[in-house]
């Protein structure tokens, strides 16, 4: 199955995911992200930086989902092929672990506390925080691959492609931030889980799987919109 994936797009998928995981780690390790809303707003502003440079190089190469609820999105959409989504999940996977455990490795040993993977207290209470949140991460991802997919498109260059995703994941991350702790990306919540814990329980799972749902609608959306009309 592997085989019938380029090998450069595969390293690039592992490298890219590796990457941004690796820095989530190290930023939920360090106290100076934690509690402040101007250091929160500075880690959002990184990752955008981050994501930018990701999508830049890689983009030509693999078409940096870093994400496995976006691979689920562009396989919905038939943008991508079976094997191509299983390898590209198998690569964000192996990364985010990889990542997850050198980040706890280096800075836990420093001192560094994570600051824990949860729904921010809310007025609601919680499960009507947990309902928000996962609405939030729901359609804060139907935003970004809908976007993504709109921009692969219309063929636009990797410096546009690269500049626009940057924007939205660093507003996308900024407003998640503000609600919960949890990731939009899967890959980087499983592996973090995996160290850190609470892996059974609904928070978790109902956090898991809501990037996969705001996803899994875009790519219906934009199937129905623009391949089938096609077809």
């Amino acid at each position: 199955m592997f085989a019938k994936v380029q090998l450069a797009s595969i390293l690039a998928e592992f490298a890219g995911t590796f990457l941004l995981t690796f820095f989530v780690v190290a930023a939920m390790l360090i106290p100076f992200f934690q509690d402040n809303f101007f250091n929160q707003l500075l880690l959002c502003l990184s990752i955008g930086i981050l994501t930018f440079l990701a999508t830049f190089f890689f983009y030509p190469i693999s078409g940096s989902h870093y994400n496995p609820a976006i691979s689920v999105g562009f396989f919905i959409a038939n943008r991508i092929g079976f094997n191509r989504l299983i390898a590209y999940t198998c690569m964000h996977v192996a990364g985010g672990i990889l990542a997850t455990f050198l980040g706890f490795y280096l800075f836990s040993q420093k001192g560094g506390t994570i600051s824990g993977m949860f729904i921010k207290p809310t007025v609601l209470g919680y499960e009507e925080g947990l309902m928000l949140s996962t609405v939030c991460q729901s359609v804060l991802m139907f935003i970004i691959l809908l976007l993504f997919l709109g921009l692969t498109y219309l063929k636009k260059s990797k410096l546009y492609v690269a500049s626009i995703m940057a924007i939205t994941v660093f507003m996308a991350n900024f407003v998640n931030m503000s609600i919960t702790n949890y990731p939009l990306n899967p890959a980087i919540t499983a592996a973090e889980l995996l160290f850190y814990g609470n892996h059974g329980s609904i928070e978790a799972l109902s956090l898991w799987l809501s990037p996969f749902a705001g996803a899994g609608l875009a790519g219906i959306i934009y199937y129905i919109t623009f391949i089938r009309p096609i077809n």
